[in-house]
C-alpha cells in the first residue's frame, strides 16, 4: 500500500505544484511560500554541518506547531551546544514569526521532489528528524527512513472526528507511522491506538510541551490578580471574519455597559485590511482606540479599544486582561489556542466549532467551568455577566491556571528517552 501510494502521490505532486504556481500571483501566502522554498536549499548549504558534532532536522507545519517543540529545542541546545538545530516550517505563519536563538538554520520545507529532499539531506545529512503532530512529507520521511536517520514524532495524535476529513488525515497517518523509531503521544488514548497501528518500538505517552512553553512564557511576567480585576480587560484574540458576525456590533453595548472596561482586538491575520476594518468600525461608533505593535502597559492607554497589529506579544497580554474569547470556533477551521490564556488565570469563551488540535483543551476546560462553549452573542454576553460574580469568577481562573499546570512535564519527559 505504502508504494501504491507513493507512486501516486509523485504523480499528483507536479501537477499540484503547478497549480500552487498559477495561484501564487493571486494569494500572498502562496507566492510567500513558493519563493522560500526556491531559497531553501541556498539556505541550507550556508549551514555547516562541519562545526556541530550532531544535527537535528525539527519540522512543523506552522507557528502553532513550533510552539509545540520550542521547549524541546531549548533544552536540547541547552544541555549540549554543540547540536545544529535546523527547522523547516510549511506556511509563512511559521517561518515569518519564529525568531528563537537556538535555531541555526531556518527554512522553508524544500518542495517534496525526490531530487530536492535527496539534495536537502545530502546538505544537512541530520543525526535525528523530528516531526510534530501529523504535517508528514511522503519523500521527505521515506528518503530519511532509507538513509537510517532516527525519525522522530512528537506531539503524535489522531483525529477522532466522524467525517471524511478525519478518515483521510488519519489514514495518510497509518501509512507512516512504522517508519517512526519514537513516538510521543499527546494523550494516553493516542498511545494506545497508535501503539496497535504502529510497529514502532517507542510508543509513548508524553503529553503535550507546548504547555511548559506556555508556563515559561508568563513566568516571566509579574501577574497583579488585583488590577486585573480591577480593570476588567476583555480580549478577543485570534478573531476570523465569522467571529467578526457574532460580535460586533453587540460588543460595543458591553463597552457602553460598563464604562471603565477596556476591549483588546487581536485579529487571526494581522494585516492592513483586517486593522482597517476594526478602525473603521470603531471610528462610526465615536469610540475611542489605540493600534499597538508592540507590548506595553494596558492598564496606563485612556482609549476604550485596543487594536494589536503585530503578532509575537499575545502571551503577555494575557497577563494583563480578565477574560478571554478566543477565536474561530464559528469558522470551518475551529478555535485557536485555550491553553494560553487559561495559563494566565483568564477563563475562555470560544464558538461551537471544536472538533481541532484545541478540541483536548477545550473538553477539559469546559468540564471543570474554564472554559464556555457558545452559539451566539447572546450566550456570550450571558456567560460573561456569570463571569462577573467574583466568587464564580475566582474559581474559573483558578482550574483554568490549574489545567495548564496539571498538564507541565513533557518537555523533560521526552528529554529523557530518546
Amino acid at each position: 500500500m505504502k508504494i501504491i501510494f507513493l507512486i501516486l502521490y509523485n504523480v499528483l505532486i507536479y501537477p499540484i505544484i503547478f497549480f500552487a504556481f498559477l495561484l501564487s500571483p493571486f494569494n500572498r501566502k502562496i507566492k510567500e511560500g513558493i519563493i522560500g522554498r526556491f531559497k531553501s536549499l541556498k539556505h541550507l548549504k550556508r549551514f555547516n554541518i562541519s562545526t556541530f558534532n550532531k544535527r537535528y532536522w525539527f519540522h512543523v507545519a506552522s507557528h502553532g506547531e513550533f510552539q509545540q517543540i520550542e521547549t524541546l529545542i531549548d533544552s536540547l541546545k541547552k544541555d549540549n551546544s554543540s547540536i545544529g538545530i535546523v527547522v523547516s516550517f510549511f506556511s509563512p505563519s511559521g517561518f515569518n514569526n519564529v525568531d528563537n536563538q537556538n535555531i541555526d538554520c531556518k527554512v522553508y520545507l524544500p518542495f517534496d521532489f525526490p531530487i530536492t529532499i535527496f539534495r536537502a539531506l545530502r546538505l544537512v545529512n541530520p543525526d535525528k528528524i523530528f516531526f510534530t503532530s501529523n504535517d508528514f512529507w511522503p519523500n521527505f520521511m521515506i528518503f530519511s527512513h532509507r538513509k537510517k536517520i532516527e525519525l522522530i514524532l512528537t506531539s503524535a495524535r489522531l483525529n477522532d472526528g466522524k467525517d471524511f476529513n478525519s478518515f483521510v488525515k488519519n489514514l495518510y497517518q497509518r501509512i507512516f507511522f512504522n517508519m517512526f523509531d519514537s513516538i510521543f503521544t499527546i494523550t494516553k488514548n493516542d498511545q494506545k491506538t497508535i501503539a496497535a497501528l504502529s510497529s514502532s518500538p517507542k510508543v509513548i505517552f508524553a503529553g503535550n510541551p507546548r504547555m511548559d512553553r506556555i508556563l515559561k512564557n508568563i513566568s516571566h511576567e509579574h501577574i497583579n490578580k488585583e488590577d486585573r480585576l480591577n480593570n476588567k480587560v476583555l480580549v478577543l484574540a485570534s478573531i476570523w471574519e465569522e467571529d467578526n458576525n457574532i460580535l460586533f456590533p453587540g460588543i460595543f453595548e458591553y463597552l457602553d455597559k460598563n464604562k471603565q472596561n477596556k476591549i483588546i482586538i487581536v485579529p487571526h491575520e494581522i494585516n492592513d485590511k483586517n486593522i482597517s476594518f476594526y478602525c473603521s468600525m470603531l471610528d462610526s461608533q465615536s469610540i475611542s482606540y489605540k493600534i499597538i505593535d508592540s507590548y506595553c502597559n494596558i492598564f496606563n492607554l485612556d482609549e476604550r479599544v485596543i487594536v494589536v497589529n503585530k503578532v509575537g506579544f499575545l502571551s503577555k497580554i494575557y497577563s494583563q486582561t480578565f477574560l478571554t474569547y478566543v477565536g474561530g470556533g464559528f469558522s470551518e477551521n475551529g478555535i485557536h489556542n485555550l491553553a494560553e490564556p487559561a495559563a494566565a488565570g483568564n477563563p475562555v469563551i470560544f464558538g461551537p466549532n471544536f472538533q481541532n488540535s484545541n478540541k483536548l483543551d477545550a473538553v477539559f476546560l469546559k468540564s471543570s467551568n474554564a472554559g464556555f462553549s457558545v452559539n451566539s452573542y447572546k450566550e456570550l454576553i450571558k456567560n460573561i455577566d456569570n463571569l462577573y460574580d467574583m466568587n464564580f469568577y475566582r474559581q474559573c481562573s483558578k482550574n483554568a491556571k490549574n489545567y495548564v499546570i496539571k498538564h507541565k512535564g513533557s518537555t523533560q519527559k521526552i528529554i529523557e528517552l530518546l
